[in-house]
């Protein structure tokens, strides 16, 4: 083997692996056998990270998100009925005194006049936080609004009507034989059938069409009628599955492993879910601006929100050592 090749490898390695030459173990389970091979027990674990435009990481930080991991515990679990969860983030907060450090260098420095010899900003410092809760659902049955994991709130939450990250089993059993679905992300969305401001700024979308049209045809009275018939919000709500099966890879009990879901969308968000009757989890979702009503994205915050969302990266079903 010559000094090229001795060179090479570890640079690949580093490159496809991350560090050293280590891999990781691929399932040899077909993605049918894979997603219906996903049962839940009490304590085992998922966890989830923040996306943005699908994508999770460092890029989240990049556009004005929060990307630290979320581990979450189920703590008890019957199938299609209920489910109750803890969960907790590690996080990096800035100190107290780093704040009071970069405070005192603005006040002293930062309207001083041209020529004065500035030094450097001092460094932040961060120290870890842990954000932790519980939440709890009985109505993983037939509810049809789910509560993202954001919404969680911290310490002991009241148990909630919401799905949380499943899909209910009645709406997966309609999904999988009409590929249509109403589910509400307790959002945006949600308030649509209920204020009638945000009823109107969806409609003004629709009417920014029509009167676009109508300017081309010269049919303003059509225009009027237009704005006068009421908005369907439920075909806002209704989700709407792919034809074909689609497939979602991630880490289960640390071995690489690629599963069944269904893809469907609907105004507010696009959906990945585990094709599991019993276990319909929400692998991935991705929101669009509609779903917070945000419709300006010309800023990190904007494009952060209007394009969240969370992946699921691994499922830990065997007991830690």
């Amino acid at each position: 083997m010559t000094v090229k090749h001795l060179f090479v490898i570890p640079v690949l390695c580093l490159l496809f692996v991350g560090a050293g030459c280590t891999t990781t173990n691929v399932s040899s389970l077909t993605p049918e056998e894979a997603a219906a091979s996903l049962s839940f027990l009490a304590g085992n674990k998922l966890v989830t990270r923040p996306t943005v435009l699908g994508v999770g990481g460092k890029i989240v930080g990049w556009l004005g998100g929060e990307e630290e991991e979320r581990t979450v515990t189920i703590d008890s679990w019957i199938a299609g009925e209920q489910v109750s969860l803890s969960w907790f983030i590690k996080t990096q907060v800035e100190t107290e005194a780093s704040k009071t450090a970069q405070q005192s260098y603005d006040a002293q420095y930062a309207s001083s006049p041209i020529g004065t010899e500035i030094p450097e900003p001092p460094e932040p410092a961060y120290e870890e936080r842990v954000v932790e809760g519980t939440i709890a659902s009985t109505s993983i049955k037939s509810a049809d609004t789910l509560m993202l994991p954001e919404a969680w709130l911290e310490g002991d939450a009241a148990e909630v009507g919401a799905s949380l990250i499943w899909l209910s089993r009645d709406a997966y059993e309609e999904l999988v034989s009409t590929r249509k679905t109403k589910v509400s992300l307790g959002l945006f969305d949600e308030s649509l059938l209920k204020v009638e401001d945000a009823t109107g700024r969806i409609k003004s979308v629709v009417d920014s069409i029509s009167g676009l049209l109508s300017s081309v045809t010269g049919s303003a009275q059509e225009s009027i009628e237009a704005e006068e018939e009421p908005v369907d919000t439920d075909s806002f709500l209704t989700l709407e599955a792919d034809p074909d099966w689609g497939e979602f890879t991630l880490l289960v009990d640390d071995v690489r492993t690629t599963v069944r879901v269904i893809e469907a969308k609907n105004a507010f968000a696009s959906y990945k879910i585990l094709a599991n009757v019993d276990n319909p989890l929400i692998l991935e979702i991705q929101l669009t601006p509609l779903s917070q009503g945000n419709l300006e994205l010309l800023s990190k915050d904007g494009i952060s929100e209007g394009f969240g969302g969370y992946e699921i990266t691994q499922i830990n079903k065997k007991a830690a050592p």
